[in-house]
C-alpha cells in the first residue's frame, strides 16, 4: 500500500494546476506521487524562465454515500455502498491561511478500498504529535456538492492550523441549493429535498462513523457536523442503539455542532442529553448573525440552535461558544455583513475547535490566551483576538485526560 499520509503539509514547487481527474487505482496514486516528487526535486529551471511559485499541498480524506454514474460523475442518489478516498489540494505557500481568501486548486482525487482507507488513516493519526493526534470527522450541510465538501474541509483544516487530518462525510445534498419549485413549496423545495436526503443518509453515516472510529479509535475522533448535517448526526446518535452502545463504551473525543440547523428546543431537550454520554465533550457553536439560519427559522417558524437572539442556548452538559465577535476570514466587510454561517470562514471557531477542544485543554484555556470571555450564563463568547499555537503552549495547562 502506498504511504498516503506523506502528501499532507508538504510544500512543492509547481503551479498547482494538475488536471482535476477522478483517480481510482493504486497506479494512478503512484503516478501522482511521482509527479509531486518530480516537481519537488531540486532541479534548477532554465535561467530564462522564472522559478515556479511554491505550492502547499494538503490532503482531505472522505467517505461518500453519493452514487456515481457510469462515467464516474457523482450524483444526488444514495449509493449502495460507501466510497472511500482522498482529495489533494494545492494552494500558494505564501497565503495567510487564517485570514486570506484561500486559493485552493484540486490537484487530484484518489479512491481507496475500505481496508486501505482505514490503514492509511490510522497511520496518519498515529503519526501526529499528541495531543493533536486525532481526526476531525466533518459532516457538511445544505446545498453542498461533493467537490464543495472536499474544499470546505480542506479550507477549514488550513484555518485550524494543526496537522490533524480531516475526513469529510459526503451525503447526497443538492449541490446547487436550488430545486424546481412545486405548488406546495415554491421557494424551499431544495431545503425539503436535502432534509429528506439527510434522513435517508443516516444508515450510511452510521457505517462511515464506525469505519473512522475503527481506524483512529473513538478517543481520537472529533465529530463536527455543520448546519443541516447536524440533523443527520444528532438524530443518528440519539436513535441508533448499537451505535450508542459502541460509543457509550468508548466515547468520542468531542462532538461539536457548528451552526446547527436544528430546532433549539429539540436540540436542548432531546439531542443534548442523548448525545452527551457518547462523547468526552459536547459543544454548540452559535452566532447572533447567521443569515442562513434566519431564513431557515422563518421557513420553519422555529428558533434554530445555531442562531441566538442575544442569549445563546445553554443546557447541562453542553459547552456553548458564541462566535458572533470571533475572527473570521474575509476582513471587516465579511465580519460585519457576512452571513456567519460558512464553516470555512470561521477562523476563530476553527482555532478553538482544534487547539482547545481537540487538544483536550480545559475550557478556561480561552481566558489564558484571551480568545474568549465567560459570561454570567456560562457562555463562552469569542473575542476579536486570535491567538496562535505558541500562546496555547505557553499559557495553558497540560491537556486534560479523557474519561
Amino acid at each position: 500500500m502506498a504511504d498516503l499520509s506523506m502528501i499532507d503539509a508538504h510544500s512543492v514547487s509547481g503551479s498547482g494546476t494538475v488536471a482535476n481527474r477522478a483517480r481510482q487505482s493504486p497506479a494512478s496514486w503512484l503516478a501522482l506521487w511521482a509527479l509531486l516528487a518530480a516537481t519537488a526535486a531540486c532541479a534548477r529551471p532554465p535561467a530564462a524562465e522564472p522559478a515556479p511559485a511554491p505550492v502547499h499541498a494538503d490532503t482531505v480524506w472522505y467517505v461518500s454515500t453519493r452514487a456515481r454514474d457510469d462515467d464516474g460523475r457523482d450524483t444526488r442518489r444514495q449509493a449502495d455502498s460507501l466510497e472511500y478516498g482522498l482529495a489533494i489540494f494545492g494552494r500558494p505557500a505564501g497565503q495567510d491561511a487564517r485570514a486570506d481568501a484561500l486559493d485552493l486548486t484540486l490537484a487530484d482525487s484518489v479512491r481507496l478500498t475500505a481496508g486501505d482507507f482505514a490503514a492509511a488513516l490510522r497511520q496518519r493519526v498515529q503519526a501526529t504529535v499528541a495531543p493533536h493526534d486525532y481526526a476531525v470527522f466533518y459532516v457538511h450541510g445544505f446545498g453542498t456538492s461533493l467537490h464543495e465538501a472536499w474544499t470546505f474541509a480542506a479550507t477549514s483544516r488550513a484555518r485550524a492550523a494543526t496537522d490533524a487530518p480531516w475526513v469529510a462525510f459526503c451525503w447526497p445534498s443538492n449541490g446547487s441549493g436550488i430545486a424546481r419549485p412545486t405548488l406546495d413549496e415554491p421557494l424551499s423545495q431544495a431545503y425539503i429535498d436535502d432534509s429528506t436526503a439527510a434522513v435517508a443518509s443516516r444508515p450510511a453515516f452510521d457505517r462511515a462513523l464506525r469505519a473512522v472510529v475503527a481506524a483512529a479509535g473513538a478517543p481520537r475522533v472529533m465529530l463536527v457536523p455543520h448546519s443541516l448535517g447536524s440533523q443527520l448526526v444528532g438524530e443518528t446518535l440519539a436513535q441508533d442503539v448499537p451505535l450508542r452502545t459502541l460509543l457509550g463504551a468508548a466515547p468520542l473525543r468531542a462532538v461539536a455542532f457548528m451552526a446547527p440547523d436544528v430546532e433549539a428546543r429539540r436540540f436542548a431537550e432531546y439531542l443534548v442529553p442523548a448525545v452527551r454520554p457518547l462523547t468526552d465533550r459536547l459543544l454548540l457553536y452559535t452566532s447572533a448573525r447567521d443569515r442562513v439560519l434566519e431564513v431557515s427559522g422563518e421557513r420553519t417558524q422555529t428558533q434554530r440552535a445555531g442562531l441566538h437572539p442575544g442569549a445563546p442556548l445553554t443546557s447541562e452538559g453542553l459547552e456553548t461558544v458564541d462566535v458572533t465577535d470571533g475572527v473570521s476570514a474575509g476582513g471587516w466587510l465579511q465580519q460585519t455583513f457576512g452571513n456567519h454561517h460558512a464553516i470555512f470562514r470561521a477562523t476563530a471557531s476553527l482555532f478553538d475547535l482544534a487547539w482547545v477542544v481537540g487538544g483536550r485543554r480545559a475550557p478556561d484555556c480561552r481566558l489564558a490566551i484571551g480568545s474568549a470571555a465567560l459570561d454570567e450564563a456560562g457562555v463562552w463568547r469569542l473575542t476579536d483576538s486570535l491567538p496562535n499555537a505558541r500562546d496555547v503552549a505557553e499559557r495553558c495547562s497540560s491537556p486534560a485526560p479523557g474519561r
